[in-house]
């Protein structure tokens, strides 16, 4: 028997071997063969990532007639801040709303409206004290303030509650009238995950177009 799994034990090594002698054999053939064109293809491959970083992205920028942007901004691109005088929020606004952009920021539901667009602007953040972890303590006539690139818009707090997340799905992002809707997890205080939102709608009240 143990002279039968030595014999087993050789034949696999050697099948082993073979196999690697064969894809080194391979590789470097289809290295001397290639090799020019794959060089080439790499050269060219990295020129046009060259470019495409040195190359100038324009600006978000914004028709006031049509109330449209003319440039909008990539994901993950920030293109705005999010001010709250009452709760000294002030922090930047990423284009989504990912896990990951919201560590180190608020973001912007892609789905939503961008402020001056005339529909629902849907802001998301977590509810760390310099985001949005004091936001349940808003009340209606506080102001929240978006500093676009290409505007500011300022927001009157209409009203605030708790919602399930699951409901979430449920808001209305209509084009009919300017709203801008931020929200949290909650209860802010309770570490580890939450199943409810705390929502706060605002409606527009002034806004500014840069030049």
């Amino acid at each position: 028997m143990h002279k039968k799994i030595v014999k087993v034990i050789k034949g696999i090594t050697s099948q082993i071997v073979l196999s690697l002698f064969f894809s080194s054999f391979c590789i470097v053939g289809a290295y001397f063969l290639f090799g020019k064109t794959i060089s080439n293809a790499m050269i060219l491959i990295n020129s046009t990532v060259v470019e495409k970083k040195d190359e100038k992205k324009q600006p978000v920028g914004f028709d006031s007639v049509k109330k449209r942007l003319i440039n909008y901004p990539d994901y993950g691109e920030v293109w705005a801040r999010i001010k709250i005088p009452k709760l000294g929020v002030n922090a930047i606004i990423y284009h989504g709303d990912s896990m990951e952009l919201l560590k180190t920021g608020t973001g912007h539901y892609v789905a939503s409206y961008f402020p001056g667009e005339g529909g629902t602007v849907l802001i998301s953040a977590h509810n760390t004290s310099n985001h949005f972890g004091k936001i349940p303590s808003l009340v209606a006539g506080d102001n929240i303030i978006i500093e676009a690139d290409y505007g500011t818009y300022t927001y009157e707090v209409i009203d605030g509650k708790v919602m399930k997340a699951s409901e979430l799905e449920n808001i209305n992002i209509q084009s009919k009238q300017e709203e801008l809707v931020i929200y949290t997890c909650y209860p802010v205080g309770v570490v580890g995950y939450k199943t409810d939102r705390y929502v706060v709608r605002a409606k527009l009240v002034g806004e500014k177009y840069e030049n």
